[in-house]
């Protein structure tokens, strides 16, 4: 019997089987004395694996659903061309031979390959940071009388990176918060739950964007395999600044000495020095559309394989972390739209979220893109005020 995967199933015990919505399943019915009513033991056409499955998360499958196409193909490594022999490569269809011409190009098959893959570009903000949460004055909260950092507060991080410059620098390059070091985890976890896979990742140079994308990859278990492109690009909106001076932002080797996973090799389409204080709304705008057509036409529009032979290929998604104000500048300039009244921009960043998203995906004509909804949901959650015991169950 074949049977049809209608909703995912995650095991809770170790003889169960995995299953995924539309996964095909064989059914053996004389093998059923050891399931439970209302269960089954099946083989996963996907994976191979075999155990129990709630029987009430499937449907009957046509026998034909699980039927095997075999082919041969000849390659001559020579001409980089598939050429016709006396003998044409045999498919086996349902057990019958049948014969069939190939006479196609290596590279007419990747480029069918190619043309079935589409990219996706996933723009985020970036977490929670700790100002947002105790004020501008928070590193003061966190200091000792000799300038050592400590934790005032369970939501402020443990500790802070190294920098060859004063913990003052902090006050214009917040970290994250703890709970911002939560949402970006989550959030890395639930795009792996999804399967996306992410094959680039473009930061701003921003303590907190850096951070972002460092979570997110420990999320997507992809940290020592993907790592982050600092882009000095994608910095917000230099206008809101309130220094009204760009921040002196922790340089490329002194992330790495942080730990954080970044592209030592990678040079920025836009240098730190390029980046002008108090920028007007048009030069921003411009300046986010250079950078999203730079990180286009530098990452190819699949991740790489890990043989010739891997068919199909999967999609890599670009995941580019930045700031509220990054989502419209960049999803509009990707997908065509003009840029938004500057009037109601500062109201619109506003209502931007922690970890708030924008998906786009690459449509079948080469650099035609769309807004679509993103893979996964963002997260929602309250306050939650400071407590001192003290005042609040001892006073009168």
């Amino acid at each position: 019997q074949r049977l049809r995967a209608l909703f995912q199933y995650k095991p809770q015990n170790i003889d169960e089987l995995m299953i995924s919505a539309g996964d095909l399943i064989y059914v053996d019915p004389r093998q059923q004395s050891d399931a439970s009513e209302g269960w089954v033991i099946g083989t996963s056409h996907r994976t191979g694996c075999r155990g129990f499955l709630p029987e009430n998360y499937t449907e009957k499958a046509h026998e034909s659903d699980t039927w095997v196409k075999h082919r041969e193909y000849i390659f001559d490594t020579a001409s980089k061309s598939f050429t016709k022999t006396e003998k044409e490569p045999n498919v086996k269809l349902n057990g019958e031979a049948q014969n069939l011409s190939m006479s196609r190009s290596v590279t007419n098959v990747l480029s069918l390959q190619n043309a079935a893959l589409r990219r996706g570009v996933l723009v985020m903000c970036h977490g929670e940071r700790v100002d947002q949460v105790f004020g501008k004055s928070w590193l003061q909260q966190c200091l000792t009388a000799d300038g050592k950092y400590y934790r005032a507060d369970l939501n402020f991080p443990s500790s802070l990176p190294r920098q060859k410059d004063s913990m003052k620098q902090f006050e214009c390059d917040p970290p994250l918060s703890c709970c911002g070091i939560f949402q970006s985890r989550l959030t890395g976890e639930a795009l792996l739950d999804q399967e996306v896979t992410v094959s680039y990742v473009y930061s701003s140079p921003a303590l907190r964007c850096v951070q972002t994308a460092q979570h997110i990859l420990q999320g997507l278990k992809l940290n020592q395999k993907v790592r982050i492109r600092v882009e000095p690009g994608l910095f917000e909106w230099t206008k809101w600044e309130a220094s009204r001076a760009i921040p002196n932002f922790m340089t490329v080797a002194e992330l790495v000495e942080a730990s954080y996973d970044i592209d030592t090799s990678y040079r920025g389409n836009f240098p730190l020095s390029s980046l002008v204080p108090s920028e007007s709304y048009e030069d921003y705008v411009n300046r986010s559309s250079a950078v999203i057509k730079h990180i286009i036409s530098a990452c190819p529009c699949k991740a790489p394989l890990p043989h010739f032979f891997a068919f199909p290929a999967v999609p890599g998604v670009i995941l580019i972390v930045g700031h509220g104000s990054s989502l419209a500048p960049l999803t509009r300039a990707l997908t065509g739209l003009p840029s938004r009244d500057s009037r109601d921009f500062a109201q619109m960043v506003q209502k931007i979220p922690s970890l708030g998203m924008c998906f786009c995906e690459e449509q079948k004509e080469e650099n035609k893109w769309q807004m679509v909804n993103p893979p996964v949901k963002t997260l929602t959650h309250g306050a939650n005020a400071a407590f001192n015991w003290r005042n609040t169950i001892m006073e009168d």
